[in-house]
């Protein structure tokens, strides 16, 4: 599916994740118990630099907002948040050395993050203001480009505006 440019950076490390899910339920059974306990402290170091800048992104600037809406995308939004928690949770066991969480960590990331991907981001779309979007990727940490128009959301293209 392709995403509007506001949210392509947010979906281009969605894709990350899922790696990373990936490997943590599979390196229990593939690697010895030097490396699981290495993954382990490269997963903390990894969480601490990348992923908490994108857990507070999507909080900041996408939860928030979309629970000021209501309905079905505020309760999402709500799940998603406690999930964040979780994962925090699960990243300070394992590095305190209680590895064999490490595939409910990546059974709890794919799932997080098929459900951001699958049902959030659709839905941020349809019912976000462009300056709400916009908002989105101008906070991006490393974010160079500005937004280009409202990321082609088909009410935004010329040949839909009214005359006047």
């Amino acid at each position: 599916m392709k995403r509007i440019n506001q949210l392509q950076p947010l979906s281009k490390e969605h894709h990350q994740s899922l790696r990373l899910a990936k490997k943590c339920r599979d390196v229990i059974n593939t690697k010895s118990n030097t490396d699981i306990i290495a993954f382990a402290v490269q997963l903390k170091n990894d969480f601490n630099t990348q992923w908490k800048k994108h857990f507070l992104i999507e909080e900041k600037y996408i939860f928030s907002t979309a629970k000021s809406k209501g309905g079905e995308i505020s309760e999402i939004c709500q799940r998603l948040e406690k999930e964040h928690r979780r994962l925090e949770a699960l990243v300070e066991k394992i590095s305190a050395g209680d590895i064999q969480l490490l595939p409910d960590f990546g059974a709890l990331l794919h799932d997080h993050t098929r459900m951001e991907e699958r049902k959030l981001f659709p839905m941020v779309e349809d019912t976000f203001t462009p300056a709400e979007l916009d908002n989105i990727i101008k906070n991006k940490p490393g974010n160079t480009s500005q937004p280009k128009n409202h990321l082609n959301k088909p009410e935004d293209k010329p040949e839909n505006k009214p005359e006047g």
